[in-house]
């Protein structure tokens, strides 16, 4: 399938290359993964759950913003991101510039004391839960993320 022309900002669980790479059931060439940051934005515990929501803010949302995606790809993040996002414009700044994009947005109302996330404290305290989901038989089958494939 071709590349389309279309940046993505991630800011939460889609960091960890593991996962988006699982995911995407490739590997994501260096030069199409760089850091970014959303101003306006502020990145928080998606009630009840360890993983992030996106909500406005008067801060800065750090991510990484991820190009060379195509149709197939962008389904399976679709997919991977179930009901509980949905896909939406952001402005956000990378490699010295301002640059139009999408990102993934609470498709629930978040609440604006919502507790901060960051990614450096789910490494620690939840990665290894979520991976062990990710390389779960039910995340498989659900997702399809290559293994049998």
């Amino acid at each position: 399938m071709n590349r389309i022309d279309l940046a993505l900002f991630v800011y939460g669980t889609l960091r960890d290359r593991e996962i988006l790479e699982g995911v995407l059931d490739h590997i994501v060439p260096q030069g199409d993964l760089f850091e970014a940051r959303a101003r306006g934005w502020r990145t928080v515990y998606y009630p009840d759950r360890f993983y992030p929501a996106l909500i406005r803010a008067d801060q800065w949302a750090h991510g990484f913003v991820i190009v060379g995606l195509d149709g197939r790809d962008m389904k399976r993040l679709d997919d991977f991101e179930g009901d509980e996002y949905r896909r939406g414009a952001i402005t956000v700044e990378a490699r010295g510039g301002t640059l139009g994009a999408q990102s993934y947005f609470p498709s629930k109302p978040v609440p604006r004391e919502a507790p901060p996330w960051s990614f450096e404290t789910w490494t620690e305290l939840h990665r290894p839960q979520t991976i062990a989901r990710y390389r779960s038989d039910d995340f498989c089958q659900t997702h399809g993320n290559g293994r049998d494939q």
